[in-house]
């Protein structure tokens, strides 16, 4: 993996102002990782396409690679994010 560009889709900033502010500070560094080609704990998610998540303690984080950009399209807790 080499270097992307992190964007956030209107509802994945919505869903980043709602976070605890502990788990801000982990998730930037998690995109951090992901932006600079660093090993994350990113996985496909099963039954879609080009969708991946990336865990964060209890938070999970869904983005779309399109090129050489990250799309982040939602994010929350590990229970609702998947709904």
């Amino acid at each position: 993996m080499g270097k992307f560009k992190v964007e956030f889709t209107k509802r994945a900033a919505k869903d980043y102002k709602k976070l605890p502010e502990n788990y801000k500070a982990l998730i930037d560094l998690a995109l951090y990782k992901l932006s600079h080609g660093l090993p994350a704990d990113v996985k496909p998610i099963t039954g879609e396409t080009d969708l991946y998540r990336i865990r964060v303690g209890k938070y999970r984080i869904l983005f779309v690679v399109i090129e050489n950009t990250l799309l982040v399209t939602k994010m929350g807790p590990r229970g609702d994010i998947y709904k």
